[in-house]
């Protein structure tokens, strides 16, 4: 895990808030797994919000220092470039929308 992640395709870099609140997580969806790191899966589906076609994948360790992000395939199993998809404005748009959430909300903030 590093302080600083990017997104494949996504020129911006991003780190954690340092205002981040643990309970603003659980507030935008993040999952708290069994060793107490952070797991948001959030679908990017540009075409209808019931079907999963891709996934923004962030991990925030419970130190609340390091993170990881990918955007993924509907399995969750294959990282993506959503960037040079055919067709891709919606998706970009979701994914935006998601990332512009997370910052307005303190959880990361651009490098």
């Amino acid at each position: 895990m590093a302080t600083v992640a990017t997104v494949s395709g996504d020129k911006r870099k991003y780190q954690i808030s340092a205002a981040i609140k643990a309970y603003a997580l659980t507030d935008v969806g993040f999952q708290r797994s069994q060793n107490g790191n952070f797991l948001l899966e959030q679908p990017i589906s540009g075409i209808s919000p019931y079907e999963e076609s891709y996934k923004l994948k962030i991990r925030i360790m419970k130190d609340l220092k390091n993170l990881h992000m990918d955007t993924t395939d509907d399995s969750g199993m294959h990282v993506i470039n959503i960037f040079q998809l055919k067709d891709n404005q919606e998706v970009i748009e979701q994914y935006n929308y998601t990332i512009q959430n997370l910052l307005d909300r303190d959880i990361l903030s651009v490098v």
